[in-house]
């Protein structure tokens, strides 16, 4: 008795625990094709589980087996494996057709695979109603849907290989335990003892849970993975866009300062033209001396060109969610988690997404760097006086007083050599000019910091 305790509860335990560590992933920025069903297996975990705890309740109080309560079992067994399934399923068809298969698969389609497998699981659940157990279920939902789990998982495997060999084979074990799983427990009856060992096939099935949930936590970790490389490739295009900031600086600079003798050379030009009088010679050198700084003048121009950055196209954006995403981009770091967000609901903007998320990330990764372990950076979003507010504030050392002034200034920097260009704020800075936004800036050497963006509210002429 006391061993069957233990046995169910563990049992329970390993796939409620399985289906809490998937839900507890976010998973919401991922673009692995997986993570847009594996709440379906979390949902099995938490609900199987739930049932496992049943079944031990019901041998530990046999009075409470009534046809009622068999019938709710019965239900909960059947609606967790019908998840299983559908995640054995879509997960098959995304190995094979590709992460967006799900998303190219037309709506008439999923409903009537969502129908046929609904109907299946009514169908067994009203067959085994009268017999009191869930061996057609069993039979015909678990087993297929473990399968289909269990290869598609080791399947899937190849996916995650980019990002780690090891990452792979945890979910090549979490498919082989799998489908051990609808082995034992789609076809081998719950009452079977294993010869020799004399051990109920409960037993066996506890342990694939375990090895289930252990492996799949395991696998988990390549959204991490996957958030990191996310992180690396965003700060990489942020640094390209500072070099392309200052070359853009450093051009305007030498078109302005080429344009100034420029003009006195053509000035000085007309002049000596009037001079020269019909001299041919004179007037000769005095037309190549004026097409050579013409064409001097056309280069100064392109370079202008160059600097100036081309216009993208705005369109309405809710700044919540892009410090949401510019915040989960930088949870993976070393003191991301002492960033706390406190956001209202704010009216949409009107923008470029990616050009803010690189102004919030700038903003938050000084934030970070001025800050110890035991510091905060509070984000609050809010209305006032009808523009979208954002106000990030640090409890870190601080900035001085000489240095408050100078801090959107292109290429001055605080920070050691090789540890920042310069950049960050003047080009955030002149994304946020470019919204019709503001920034102020507040801090004391003594510590703290409190930087404020607002933007424009969207209205209908934008």
């Amino acid at each position: 008795m006391v061993l069957n305790f233990v046995l169910y509860l563990l049992y329970g335990l390993a796939f409620f625990t399985l289906g809490v560590a998937i839900l507890s992933r976010d998973v919401r920025l991922s673009e692995l094709g997986i993570a847009r069903i594996i709440w379906l297996l979390a949902l099995f975990g938490i609900i199987h589980g739930f049932h496992e705890w049943l079944a031990l309740l019901e041998q530990l109080k046999p009075s409470i087996k009534t046809p009622l309560f068999s019938l709710f079992r019965l239900t909960v067994v059947s609606i967790s494996f019908l998840f299983l399934f559908y995640f054995g399923l879509f997960l098959n068809i995304i190995t094979f057709y590709g992460d967006n298969a799900l998303s190219r698969t037309p709506r008439i389609v999923k409903a009537m695979i969502g129908v046929s497998a609904l109907s299946l699981i009514l169908l067994t659940t009203y067959l085994d109603v009268g017999t009191g157990h869930d061996i057609t279920t069993r039979i015909f939902v678990a087993f297929p849907g473990g399968m289909l789990s269990g290869v598609g998982l080791v399947i899937y495997s190849r996916t995650v290989r980019p990002f780690s060999m090891n990452v792979a084979r945890n979910f090549i074990f979490a498919g082989s335990c799998m489908i051990c799983y609808a082995l034992l427990s789609g076809v081998i009856p719950s009452d079977v003892i294993v010869p020799l060992l004399g051990v109920k096939v409960i037993f066996f099935r506890g342990l694939s849970a375990f090895f289930i949930m252990f492996f799949t936590i395991r696998a988990l970790s390549v959204f991490s993975l996957e958030q990191r490389e996310l992180v690396n490739e965003k700060l990489m295009r942020f640094s390209q866009s500072e070099k392309l900031a200052s070359m853009g600086v450093l051009a305007a600079g030498i078109a302005h300062e080429i344009n100034n003798p420029l003009t006195n050379v053509s000035l000085n030009v007309e002049m000596l033209k009037d001079m020269a009088g019909h001299d041919s010679k004179v007037m000769k050198k005095l037309d190549a001396i004026e097409r050579n700084t013409d064409r001097a003048s056309r280069i100064a121009r392109e370079l202008l060109h160059f600097s100036r950055e081309k216009e993208a196209e705005m369109e309405p954006v809710d700044i919540n969610l892009v410090i949401r995403s510019s915040c989960n981009l930088l949870r993976s770091q070393d003191k991301g988690p002492i960033i706390q967000l406190s956001m209202q609901k704010v009216p949409d903007i009107m923008g470029i997404f990616w050009k803010l998320e690189e102004v919030f990330i700038n903003l938050l990764i000084n934030s970070i760097d001025a800050c110890d372990r035991e510091d905060s950076i509070e984000i609050e979003t809010f209305l006032e006086n009808g523009s979208v507010t954002v106000m990030i504030t640090d409890t870190g050392h601080g900035i001085g007083e000489d240095d408050l002034f100078k801090v959107f200034d292109p290429f001055y920097t605080t920070k050691e050599i090789g540890k920042g260009t310069g950049l960050g704020l003047s080009v955030g800075y002149n994304i946020i000019k470019q919204h019709g936004g503001e920034i102020s800036l507040v801090s004391s050497e003594y510590g703290g910091t409190i930087v404020t963006v607002s933007f424009p509210v969207m209205t209908n002429d934008n």
